[in-house]
């Protein structure tokens, strides 16, 4: 009779825990689902702002606006004007001016390696080939889409706790 009765008692506590559980496992539910809610919105505000920068950025020709790859191009530009500037300085048939005309080949060698880096880069779709600004917007587009997916999730496990 004892075993009888413990066992009837460890199932109406079993049954009893499970009723008690299972409120608080909704609640928990609903507040996670609230919290993700929330971190989408933040996401999707943080999108916004990051394409105004980005557009913002691009139109004032700011660096962040810019990829690695394309800086090092844009200074080796600069460095082939340059030398071209200090050769048209410099008195014909001088040790200095050969000196600066090798210079100018070889800042173009570089610009014409940094400009096919840039392109392979650009179509492997490394990062180099990525600005700052940019790879913000991605990463925001990448939190939205993954606080799309937790608060699917949530919906669906709070439904199945309702369901319970």
């Amino acid at each position: 009779m004892k075993s009888i009765f413990k066992c009837a008692t460890a199932v109406l506590a079993f049954a009893t825990l499970s009723a008690m559980a299972q409120p608080a496992a909704v609640a928990g539910d609903k507040a996670q689902l609230k919290s993700d809610q929330t971190a989408s919105e933040q996401a999707k505000k943080d999108l916004k702002t990051d394409k105004a920068t980005l557009k913002a950025d691009t139109k004032s020709g700011n660096m962040a606006a810019e990829s690695k790859d394309s800086a090092m191009v844009a200074q080796d530009k600069a460095d082939v004007k340059g030398a071209k500037k200090a050769v048209r300085g410099d008195k014909y048939f001088s040790a200095q001016r050969k000196a600066d005309k090798a210079s100018v080949a070889r800042a173009k060698k570089q610009l014409k390696a940094d400009k096919a880096a840039m392109k392979k880069d650009k179509s492997a779709g490394k990062m180099a080939a990525e600005s700052k600004d940019s790879m913000k917007v991605a990463d925001d587009k990448q939190n939205i889409k993954s606080e799309k997916n937790a608060v699917t999730s949530d919906k669906a496990k709070l439904k199945a706790d309702q369901a319970k």
